[in-house]
């Protein structure tokens, strides 16, 4: 591992292929998703990862650790290697909606997901007439209910007043800013700065796809602009090219 650093730490936003660049990371352990589900430190390989808990997160003992917590209630150690992962908002949305209603709705997803309780805790501003069965409605009726905070969840990551210049300047202060629509040129560039070996390994394709209606992306992307300005200032900020949409 590059010398520069002691550890590497993943400020995960949901459904960004975060769940990817972890596995990337704990296959170096030996470890995969089911490994280390249960437990909020683990060992493989020689090497120590921590997941969600802020206490040993913030202690710095480890190779490798990643949460969801934001960063404004973090204090990282000196020499970490940090990384996030941003999206565009409004694929990065449907796909949390997708997300919230398998977790609900399909038997599976208890199998399937280790961490299903705290995703069905998440989604609980859900009532029980949410279903794939229902997805203009229920779109619509996500959109009213879905709290700030989980909606703008990439602003909410790096800004708790949900303002889009803190938040990339905050962003920005991240040793790696990858995309999901760049995944693999981004996973190949952090292995080289790191200096380690990591493999894209992809997770986590569930459930039916849904296609908001053109009345519905108008009014997701209106909620979303704050996190849109936010992406953009970001990508300004790295010289990085706004894909289209």
């Amino acid at each position: 591992m590059n010398p520069d650093f002691e550890r590497v730490y993943h400020f995960h936003v949901r459904k960004t292929a975060g769940t990817s660049l972890n596995a990337a990371f704990w296959a170096l352990g030996g470890l995969d998703l089911r490994a280390v589900s249960d437990s909020q430190a683990v060992e493989g390989n020689g090497l120590r990862f921590v997941r969600g808990n802020a206490k040993l997160i913030e202690a710095g003992e480890y190779f490798y650790a990643n949460s969801h917590l934001p960063a404004h209630e973090l204090r990282l150690p000196p020499a970490t290697y940090t990384i996030t992962i941003l999206r565009d908002p409004a694929a990065r949305a449907v796909s949390y909606y997708r997300y919230l209603l398998w977790a609900r709705s399909d038997p599976a997803a208890r199998e399937a997901e280790p961490f299903i309780d705290e995703v069905l805790a998440e989604g609980a501003f859900l009532d029980r007439r949410f279903s794939l069965r229902r997805r203009r409605g229920g779109f619509l009726d996500f959109l009213d209910r879905v709290p700030a905070s989980q909606l703008l969840t990439q602003l909410h990551m790096f800004s708790p007043r949900l303002d889009p210049a803190e938040a990339a300047e905050r962003a920005l202060s991240c040793a790696a800013v990858c995309f999901t629509e760049t995944f693999a040129e981004d996973l190949a560039r952090v292995a080289g700065e790191l200096g380690l070996e990591l493999a894209e390994k992809r997770e986590r394709s569930f459930g039916e796809k849904v296609e908001p209606s053109e009345e519905e992306r108008e009014l997701l992307r209106e909620r979303l602009a704050p996190e849109y300005a936010m992406i953009d200032r970001v990508r300004e900020g790295l010289g990085a090219t706004i894909p289209a949409q």
